[in-house]
């Protein structure tokens, strides 16, 4: 009776929502584009069910043929359906995307772009509602009766909901039902999700009778709810349940006998393997089923040699059937649309078991250089074979320059530096193929990108590149450091392959079921998801032992959770104990981080210091602003940037414990270069005034404790054009133009310099807190009289390392920042020293021997030592 009574109820509800769709009209019907005096048209209908529209608006842009950038519209009208917003184009365009958007981007309704398909009368009408990523055509079929926004297991006996209608949860026996692949499953209470919050309300929880099993995670479960549409419940935080944990190898485990297919998804009521001849190939040539174990891990074992051969993983879950890449994958097509089997022992360039990584100390050692594979040699003036331009294989170019100056390769070794970052190389999406793009969209995190191969259709040579690239490097004494972004991934939903193998696990969700922006890319990975910390964790020791690299920069690193973090510095240092590891306290649109500044601290990992790098430079996002460099007085938090951010003194007092957990830095692939932005600082400095703060601030940079960072060309004052985001810029704009290493010679031989001197003089590496807090002194702040009465203090900075710390061989040394733009008196102590950096010199060997007062020019460094 109860059952009968519900299904009236619903149809009843149904009837009434086909009745109400009636007063929807359409503003289309029987009209064409030319109509509306454009080529395409597209008509977007919204509807909130909590009839807030205060701030929602529309990015739209075309899709097809050619994807151009888009804008923003408001919505114009209004009708029974809720706003809408005519939006017209003077060209004709097949597609075009849109998103709904709350404000400049601080939040979307479905996380995901999503594409109309325009008809032949060049008029589209569409008609959206929230949270829903599917959308109406026709408005005789709209559906806005209540139901469901978000529904997950969220343990083996507990659901969340959040309803578009509150309902009350003391009234819940005979109108709240669950069941499991069909059959109904007994509830013990419902009751507000939040404690203390009222009894009538929107999201609740669920309590179930007795628990799940892991195996019933795979079948419908489907929550009933008088008056509500039916919900389908995903399972989500009841995943980290550890009767789910596999701690096991996951991906294709090759033998040139079988293989192997293992892969975790509990989630899915059956699983296959498709195997496939060529990348290309539409219909697979075998198909195998897989059979799960308790956990949730499907597997399959092939018999015969596999390597070179293509595979899609094919799943059924909550009633839909899944075609994806293997998430666990080593090699896949150039396109990302297939994984391929691979003997990895066939990737391996002669001598690559002799491969040997250049040894540090300590990390304080380091001397990091950012660059992009693209970027560093796409340039012709770089030299390099027009083969090679571009590519992983540039790094295995020797002898290459321009006009006799070292280029490429030669040209790191005589700079010095000891690591290079470069920028992604984990294979990420692009569309097309060899479009520009940074790379931060990562895809299949276990392939290396196909863009910067020589022989991208070729898996295997793809991965032999990277190697030959790393084995070049290791060979000229220079390390490799990974640039990570185990944040978020390229897409989600259809467009993720972890959406595809666990719907919504490996991401934050909302209560509404919406994916979460902290990433500030439209979606975040669930780092503290137990499997997805597995998966950053293997993902990482497997590029450790395969690829033999020596670090990892870890994009906002600021996302992730303590724990993983933890985990992370363990298992690394575990198996390479020097291994280098930092990443960017913070996460993006203003989220406040999970692993910010201070919560590295007696940790082996550094993070990045913006604090010292805004002191500096002035603000990153703004151009004009001026920093130490141009002469504001940023003293103090130079100070704290000079220390390596340790507790000094009350006043002088950072974020670190030892000086190797903090990255110092100007600038990076982010924002403005340093050249540019103080060419914006300071816009009516000449060229020398320029390069002068140049050296200044990476000089500032080089004598400082903690770990320096250079973004690649600030040697020989890179340049941008004044662009601030280019990502998708392309090569005119990011490219490294090798003829300015003539133009700026003398900046360059700087630069060696001071890499020389920080190199040959462990007092500036100094290890722990209480050796800096020994043996730096600062000298009495200098001030200028700005009126007859005003005195203020310069941006002037002036320190001694005393007493031969670290083992130095120098006793005393001075080192003194004049960041203002006139000369500054400065009076040494007693004795005669010995200067061997000032504004046109910097290095080891003595410029001058020096007493008494002396005078130190505008925007100049001094080094001197006894």
């Amino acid at each position: 009776m109860r059952r009968y009574l519900l299904t009236l109820f619903v149809l009843l509800v149904i009837a009434a929502s086909v009745i109400f769709a009636s007063v929807f009209p359409s503003l289309s019907a029987g009209k064409t584009a030319a109509d509306f005096g454009a080529q395409t048209v597209l008509i977007i209908h919204y509807h909130r069910y909590d009839g807030n529209y205060a701030g929602w608006n529309l990015w739209v842009w075309p899709y097809k043929p050619e994807s151009l950038a888009g804008s923003a519209y408001q919505f114009t009208g209004e009708d029974s359906y809720g706003p809408y917003a005519i939006i017209k184009f003077n060209q004709k365009y097949t597609q075009l995307g849109f998103i709904v958007r709350l404000n400049d981007w601080q939040a979307k309704d479905v996380s995901e772009d999503r594409h109309v398909v325009i008809p032949s009368s060049g008029v589209a009408e569409i008609w959206v509602l929230e949270g829903q990523y599917e959308w109406y055509t026709n408005p005789k079929d709209i559906d806005i009766s209540p139901r469901a926004m978000g529904a997950f297991l969220n343990s083996l006996n507990k659901i969340d909901l959040y309803l578009t209608n509150p309902i009350e949860t003391k009234n819940w026996k005979d109108n709240v039902f669950f069941t499991v692949g069909g059959k109904e499953w007994p509830i013990s209470d419902v009751e507000p999700a939040i404690p203390g919050e009222i009894s009538k309300t929107s999201y609740i929880e669920i309590t179930l009778k007795s628990s799940l099993s892991t195996y019933d995670v795979a079948k419908p479960m489907i929550v009933e709810i008088k008056g509500f549409q039916s919900a389908m419940v995903y399972a989500y935080k009841a995943l980290n349940d550890p009767k789910f944990y596999y701690s096991g190898q996951l991906g294709p485990i090759y033998t040139p006998a079988e293989t192997t297919f293992k892969v975790w998804s509990p989630v899915s009521e059956w699983a296959k393997v498709l195997l496939y001849k060529t990348a290309d190939a539409t219909l697979p040539y075998e198909t195998y089923d897989m059979s799960r174990n308790a956990q949730g891990v499907w597997s399959a074992t092939v018999k015969g040699n596999l390597n070179g051969v293509y595979y899609l993983y094919e799943f059924y879950s909550y009633n839909q059937e899944r075609i994806t890449p293997d998430i666990n994958c080593y090699a896949a097509d150039m396109y990302n649309r297939k994984s391929m089997v691979v003997d990895l022992a066939n990737t391996n360039p002669p001598n690559w078991s002799k491969d040997i990584s250049p040894s540090l100390a300590h990390r304080v050692d380091a001397i990091i250089y950012e660059l992009d594979v693209r970027d560093f040699s796409v340039d012709p003036n770089s030299g390099i074979p027009a083969k090679y331009r571009g590519k992983y294989l540039a790094f295995t170019a020797m002898g290459t320059t321009y006009n006799g100056i070292p280029t490429g390769i030669d040209h790191l070794k005589a700079l010095g530096i000891t690591d290079v970052q470069i920028m992604p190389i984990q294979d990420f999406w692009n569309e097309p193929f060899d479009q520009y793009n940074w790379g931060y969209i990562t895809y299949l995190f276990n392939v290396p990108e196909a863009q910067y191969s020589t022989d991208p259709q070729n898996p295997e040579n793809t991965i032999e590149q990277v190697k030959e690239m790393i084995q070049s490097l290791h060979k000229n004494g220079i390390g490799v450091i990974m640039d990570v972004v185990y944040n978020h991934t390229s897409g989600i939903g259809k467009n993720s392959p972890f959406d595809q193998t666990v719907p919504y696990y490996y991401y934050r969700v909302d209560k509404k079921g919406s994916y979460l922006n902290q990433s500030g890319v439209g979606n975040t990975i669930a780092t503290e998801n137990t499997m997805a910390r597995k998966y950053i964790l293997d993902s990482l020791k497997y590029w450790v032992k395969e690829y033999h690299v020596n670090g990892f920069r870890f994009d906002l690193l600021g996302l992730f959770d303590k724990q993983t973090v933890k985990e992370i510095v363990d298992q690394l240092h575990a198996i390479d104990p020097q291994i280098l590891l930092y990443g960017e306290p913070w996460g993006g649109w203003g989220v406040t981080p999970l692993f910010g500044k201070g919560d590295q601290k007696g940790m082996k990992i550094a993070v990045f210091n913006d604090d010292f790098r805004d002191a500096l430079i002035g603000s990153v996002f703004d151009i004009t602003a001026k920093g130490f460099i141009e002469g504001a007085n940023k003293n103090v938090l130079v100070q704290r940037g000079v220390v390596g951010e340790i507790p000094y003194s009350q006043v002088i007092s950072g974020f670190t414990e030892k000086p190797g957990e903090t990255i110092n830095y100007v600038t990076c692939h982010d924002n403005y270069t340093l050249w540019d932005k103080i060419s914006g600082a300071a816009t009516n400095w000449t060229v020398e005034q320029k390069e002068a703060a140049d050296k200044l601030a990476n000089g500032i940079i080089l004598t400082s404790q903690g770990i320096p960072f250079i973004a690649g060309g600030e040697e020989f004052a890179r340049t941008k054009g004044g662009n601030g985001n280019s990502y998708d810029a392309g090569d005119a704009v990011n490219q490294f133009d090798w003829s300015r290493l003539e133009t700026f010679k003398s900046l360059d031989q700087y630069y060696q310099g001071l890499i020389a001197l920080r190199k040959a003089h462990p007092a500036f590496r100094m290890y722990t807190s209480d050796q800096i807090k020994s043996s730096i002194t600062f000298f009495p702040v200098q001030y200028k009289q700005v009126t007859q009465y005003l005195r203020m203090p310069m941006a002037f900075v002036a320190y001694e390392i005393h007493g031969s710390p670290n083992g130095d061989t120098w006793k005393n040394i001075i080192v003194i920042y004049n960041g203002e733009t006139s000369n500054v008196k400065f009076t040494l102590p007693d004795g005669k020293w010995d200067l061997v950096v000032d504004q046109n010199h910097a290095g080891v060997n003595t410029i001058n021997i020096l007493s008494g007062e002396i005078e130190i020019p505008p925007t100049t460094m001094y080094v001197l030592h006894q």
